[in-house]
């Protein structure tokens, strides 16, 4: 069936459903149903789910801004800047080894929360939906973590946007702590406008970097064959293919790169945060449903995760084995410690090989990286600060949204002081110092969050079932169950008794050095735990305990997702496979625009 015969069919399906709807009205007024009994059918208004309660935001984002926030939204400075020091520490195939290994556990970690979103969309995931199916303790720690990580990750992409202008502006020029507030700027501006205008420009900036790391992954593997060199590079870099002189040094050097590698992946899931402010989220937050459910329809995967594994393959493990073939591991500029260069591996990829414009264009990509993450940054900071006030858990004042736009301001407005405190400090301390402390926090929050969530879709799953749901009306329904969640779990578990190992294993004294590299020892896990253990004693008054909730006792009726009719057909027509050329074309245009 043509595509131009698909949106035909559901004009015309949502024709008849409104005369059969206006024809029940009038045989109603002709033969009134029995008393007590209605046949009129309640229409939500457009904006529902936000007329409900005017301290709500607004649902402006389409699915086109979800896909391309699910593609693009993690390519940041992890990627562009950060990796060259995971290959530095543990060599190519060791930091190749620890990107599929996280990349893995995202998996599991975006499915996982995929299922969740799509039949509950709401606000502040992080720390509503642990609340709701762990405990409120358990919420509250996971949603000021979470929180904690985001705040943290503006200051460090803004910093990061200073190392970028250095590869074209000295630093004797303009000061490298002054670009973080240039660039902070327009940021404010976008995200006081509405949530409209942060999905645009995020749907842009996305694009230019998909494309961006694609050119990149074709040029580098053109270069490792010698294109443009004459020489073909082979394996010649992988000198040594994991760093260290034993190998319980390698063991070591490679658990410290996870970090690195957790920094990277940050961001994935934050289509389960748009999920809340999702025009149709059953159409824009991943779905991919499985064979063994043959009640459930056919076997597709979602518009905004549809390629979650081979994004991960492609951009993540793709870019860093081709700059590990490029670059060798003692190369200066992947040096974290190194103040002598500034740009990103990836611009210096096609310095090193005489592509002058190309590296000048990727280091504009780095700032838009840069620019977008830091984007991303505020927006799910304001909305994770602003479902923290909804439940009590931080000042009711961080609830209140304006209600023309849906914009939490008090939220919005101290998540943006945050990005400012990276001009101070990198005034203060160097903008590559700030950039370095603060990543190496962030990597720790982030596995805590996932850990967090995937613990949570097992308590969800598990509690549905118990009260006799049934999986097919799930709008969504996660791959491998309870595989997947258990692997991630593993993964996150594992990775840091690795991490604990290789920050204490052959440490000759505890200098600043120690200290920047490991922050996540004294500032991660321990900030958690006392959020836990204080809000469990602190709440024992109100009938807060360490014990969670029954799975009879939890709530799946609040917030859950209901779908119009016209969105009903709607997911039905765009989710059928296209069967020719022309169609896949259409379908294509039809998500970009």
């Amino acid at each position: 069936m043509d595509f131009d015969d698909l949106t035909t069919e559901y004009v015309d399906r949502r024709d008849s459903s409104q005369t059969l709807a206006a024809d029940t009205r009038v045989d109603s007024d002709r033969n009134p149903p029995p008393k007590g009994i209605s046949l009129e059918i309640e229409e939500e208004p457009n904006n529902a789910r936000e007329s409900t309660n005017m301290n709500r935001t607004h649902r402006k984002l389409d699915a086109r801004h979800l896909e391309m926030i699910a593609i693009g939204g993690t390519i940041g400075t992890g990627l562009l800047l950060k990796s060259g020091g995971a290959i530095f520490s543990a060599g190519p195939l060791g930091a190749l080894l620890c990107y599929i290994i996280v990349g893995l556990q995202v998996f599991g970690v975006a499915t996982a929360i995929g299922e969740m979103a799509t039949y509950l969309p709401v606000e502040g995931a992080f720390s509503q939906l642990p609340t709701r199916f762990v405990s409120p303790s358990f919420g509250f720690a996971s949603g000021w973590n979470y929180w904690l990580n985001w705040a943290l990750t503006i200051p460090a992409e803004l910093s990061a946007i200073g190392q970028y202008m250095g590869f074209w502006i000295s630093k004797n020029t303009v000061q490298e702590w002054v670009w973080p507030a240039v660039y902070l700027a327009p940021l404010i501006v976008i995200n006081f406008i509405g949530v409209r205008s942060f999905g645009e420009v995020e749907y842009v900036l996305s694009i230019l970097k998909v494309i961006a790391v694609v050119l990149f992954l074709v040029v580098g593997f053109l270069v490792w064959f010698g294109v443009g060199t004459n020489k073909v590079l082979g394996f010649s870099n992988w000198n040594p293919a994991v760093v260290g002189d034993d190998p319980l040094m390698k063991f070591s050097n490679i658990a410290t790169a996870f970090i690195t590698a957790f920094f990277s992946y940050g961001g994935t899931e934050l289509v389960g945060i748009t999920a809340g402010e999702a025009r149709n989220p059953r159409k824009a937050v991943p779905r991919y449903q499985q064979v063994s459910y043959p009640i459930l329809a056919e076997p597709k995967l979602s518009r905004a995760i549809n390629g979650t594994f081979y994004r991960i393959i492609l951009f993540y493990v793709g870019a860093i084995f081709i700059v590990g073939v490029l670059l060798p591991p003692n190369s200066s500029i992947l040096d974290p410690s190194s103040t002598s260069t500034k740009q990103s591996p990836f611009v210096y990829a096609f310095s090193v090989v005489g592509i002058g414009f190309a590296a000048d264009a990727m280091n504009g990509i780095a700032i838009v990286a840069a620019l977008s993450a830091a984007n991303s940054s505020i927006y799910a900071c304001s909305r994770t600060l602003m479902r923290l006030a909804a439940e009590g858990s931080a000042p009711a004042c961080l609830s209140y949204v304006r209600p023309s736009n849906g914009i939490p301001v008090p939220a919005l407005a101290l998540s943006i002081v945050f990005g400012a405190l990276a001009a101070v400090a990198g005034y203060i301390s160097g903008t590559m110092l700030v950039f370095q402390w603060l990543s190496n926090v962030i990597a720790i929050s982030i596995m805590i969050s996932w850990m967090v969530m995937c613990f949570t879709h097992l308590r969800f799953r598990y509690g549905y079932l118990s009260q006799g749901r049934v999986l097919r009306d799930l709008p969504y329904v996660a791959p491998f169950f309870p595989y997947a969640d258990y692997l991630s779990i593993i993964i996150g578990f594992v990775v840091t008794c690795f991490m604990v190992f290789g920050a204490f294993f052959q440490v000759e004294k505890f200098d600043m050095n120690w200290f920047i590299a490991n922050p996540w020892l004294y500032c991660g896990m321990p900030l958690v735990t006392i959020a836990f253990i204080a809000h469990s004693l602190w709440g024992r008054s109100n009938g807060v305990t360490f014990f969670m909730i029954r799975f009879e006792d939890m709530d799946f009726e609040t917030s859950k997702l209901v779908e119009t009719p016209e969105e009903t057909i709607i997911n039905e027509v765009i989710s059928r496979k296209p069967k020719t050329i022309k169609e896949r074309i259409q379908r294509i245009a039809y998500k970009l625009f």
